[in-house]
This record gives C-alpha cells, structure tokens and sequence, in this order.
C-alpha cells in the first residue's frame, strides 16, 4: 500500500488546495500575531501607550467569538468559495483603511471589523480542504495547514518588524494587505468550486458532546497561551540571555514548532493519539523546567516549547476533525475557532492577573509556571475520552448499516 505521504505528494490537485489554504492561513495569522508586535510602532502616532495593544488585541478576539458563535449554525449552508474569497478581501481592506487613519477610536472599529471577519474565515477554508482529502490524508493536509501557524514566527513577524524598522509600520500593513489580496486571487482562481452548499442542510445542533469536541483545540491550547504574553520578558531574565538574541531564539522556536507539526501528521496515523498526546504534554512540561529552575536554555527551552504546544494541538485537531460530517464541518471548525479565541482571551486576562507587576517574581513565575503544567495533564486523558466516544458514534452508524444489509 502507498505511504500517506506519497498518496499527498502524487495527489496534485489536494497538493495544491492544501498549500493554497497554508497560504491563506498564513497570511490570516500573520494579520492577527503580528499587529501586537506592529502596534509598538503605531502607538506613538496615535498617541496613545504601547500598553494600549491590550485593547487592540481583545476587541478582535472578543468580536471572532461572536462572528463565530453565530456563524456555525448557517454556513455550512453558504457557497464556501465565494465566502472565502469575500472574506480575505475584506480583510485586506480592514487592513489597509488602518493606514488612513492616526485616531484610537477607528483604529478599534476596524479590528473589531477584523475580528468578525477573521473569526470565519478559516473555518471555511479548513472545511474545504478536509472536504476535499480522502479520509486517510486528512491528517496529512491538516497538518500542513497548522504548519504555517509556525511559518508566522519564522519569516512572517521578523519580515514584517523589519519592514516596520526600514520602512514604516504602514508600510507593513500595506504588505499584509497585498497577502491578503493574493490569498483572494488565489482562493478564486484555483479553489475548486464548493458544490456542497444548499439551504437544507439540517442545522448543527449544540450538545455537550458536540461541545467537547469542538472546545479541545481550546483547552489544549490554554496551557500555553498562559505564557505566550510573558515570553519576551522571560526570556531576557534568563541568565546569559541578551535582547539581542530573542530574533533567533524565536526563529529555532519556530522552526522546531514546523518540524513537530510535520512529524505529528506523519506519526498520526501509526500510533495513537493519547500516546503521542503523552509524549507531546511530557515534553512541553518538561520546558517548564527550564525557566521554573533558572537555567540558561533559551534556545532549548523555545524549541521544546513550541515544539511540543504545535505537535499537541495537531494531535487534537486530527482527532476532533473525525467529529463533523462533511456536510456541517465548516460550521463545527467555526465554533472551534471561536472557542480558541475566547479560551485564549481567558489565559492572556488570567496571566495579567497571577503577574500584575512590572518584573516577574521568582514567586509569581512559579505560579504561572504550576497553573499552566497542571492545565496541561489532562490532555492524553481527553485524547482517550474523545476516542471512546468516536468508535461508539461510528458503532451506532454502523449498525443499522449492517442490520439492513
């Protein structure tokens, strides 16, 4: 039998819809991580602190769960090509309308704009593909599609601070906008037609299960999100540790965060998921170690914790992706995408909370640090709730399948 490795690459036309939606899903992270980074550059001109990007930050959140929680009941009813094609463009004007104005107060509107449109985006290009694989390659695309999460950290943010460095933060945003302009281009030229769109389809219907399994993306990713807004002056404490380095210890980050994306989407389909859920969490706490007793491995400790963050949410979204049918999978990835923006939005306020200080605490570190090792434990566990819970659902379908035969 062909590897699913070599089944993907000999499959063209899904090679090339999974590299387009790579694209696009790069190009929707990028305008979403990097403006935090790019507001550093803005605040002055719009008078306001740097510290104001808090704000920034969580009116699109706050507006992507909303868009999302009213979208999953009625898009799996729309023409998801032309949905996607609409959205990016309107993400890129939301985007370049930013460069128009120095005012705080419509500079909140336009990401609450983009907030609503990126809270649906990529639960239609993400339903498309999975769609589009057969069901022993949809690890296979799916992965890919989270590697380019990584990419962000590797060439996408460094690109677009130095841009803002030489050449003017708008002029980094413009950039943003002409990607996200090529991502329309791309999603109308060569996204193959959506022939599932219909007006009756039936409606997916909240359950707890349904919940569940569309909240574990969230929860897996809650434990790092703890840390992801200390990370920066976490790393300059370490010993040894200069501001000058933090561009290459982010890249290794980044690099090793697409290495395990790869190798989890490749070891998905050999060996079960709680087990690699198991090695994934013992890795990413064993990270913790590294800051919790003072050690000098920022690089080690970046690669470790990227590494292991990316390989446990690919492994929860290969488990969760077998939840949906295809016909009501855009709406389901839509509801997960919220759930992650309003989990993440939890951990960002809840790690505020714990470090309320300017500097970080031998004392207050040891706090995040234990919160976010304990959230992270029960991750192999659900990994075994969840498939419980897919072999009886596919039991029940099955039999009376067999019965009637």
């Amino acid at each position: 039998m062909m590897h699913p490795s070599t089944q993907f690459l000999d499959n063209k036309p899904l090679l090339r819809l999974a590299l387009i939606t790579a694209f696009i899903q790069f190009t929707h992270a990028l305008e979403y991580m990097a403006f935090t980074p790019i507001f550093a550059f803005m605040a002055g001109d719009f008078q306001v602190p740097v510290s104001f990007s808090g704000y920034v930050s969580g009116v699109y959140t706050l507006s992507a769960v909303f868009a999302a929680a009213l979208a999953y009941s009625w898009i799996d009813r729309v023409n998801k090509k032309i949905f996607l094609v609409i959205n990016m463009a309107l993400l890129g004007g939301l985007t370049l309308l930013i460069t128009a104005t120095d005012d705080f107060l419509p500079l909140l509107l336009l990401r609450i704009g983009a907030g609503v449109v990126g809270g649906t985006t990529m639960g239609v290009a993400t339903s498309l593909l999975v769609n589009a694989a057969p069901p022993e390659l949809r690890g296979r695309v799916l992965a890919t599609v989270i590697a380019s999460f990584s990419l962000v950290s590797i060439i996408g943010i460094p690109g677009v601070l130095f841009i803002c460095t030489h050449y003017g933060w708008q002029m980094s945003l413009w950039s943003i906008a002409g990607l996200c302009g090529l991502s329309m281009l791309l999603a109308a030229g060569m996204i193959p037609a959506d022939s599932r769109a219909s007006t009756d389809k039936p409606r997916l219907l909240i359950s707890r299960e349904m919940l569940l399994f569309s909240g574990s993306n969230a929860l897996v990713q809650f434990s790092p999100m703890l840390m992801i807004p200390i990370l920066v002056p976490l790393l300059i404490q370490l010993p040894g540790m200069e501001a000058g380095q933090l561009a290459g210890v982010f890249f290794i980050g980044g690099v090793a965060g697409y290495l395990a994306t790869q190798l989890t989407g490749r070891l998905f389909s050999r060996f079960p998921a709680p087990w690699l859920a198991g090695i994934a969490t013992a890795v990413w706490i064993l990270s913790l170690l590294i800051p919790a007793l003072g050690y000098s491995y920022a690089s080690l400790f970046m690669g470790l914790f990227l590494g292991a963050s990316y390989s446990r949410l690919v492994t929860s979204s290969l488990v969760t992706m077998r939840y949906p049918d295809d016909s009501q999978r855009a709406g389901f990835h839509s509801l997960q995408t919220g759930m992650m923006h309003l989990m993440t939005s939890l951990a960002f306020f809840l790690s505020a909370w714990i470090l309320p200080d300017q500097t970080i605490t031998r004392d207050s570190l040891h706090d995040l640090l234990g919160l976010s090792a304990l959230t992270a434990l029960p991750f192999p566990f659900l990994m075994v709730v969840l498939q419980k819970k897919l072999a009886r659902r596919q039991s029940e379908i099955a039999a009376p399948a067999h019965q009637g035969g």
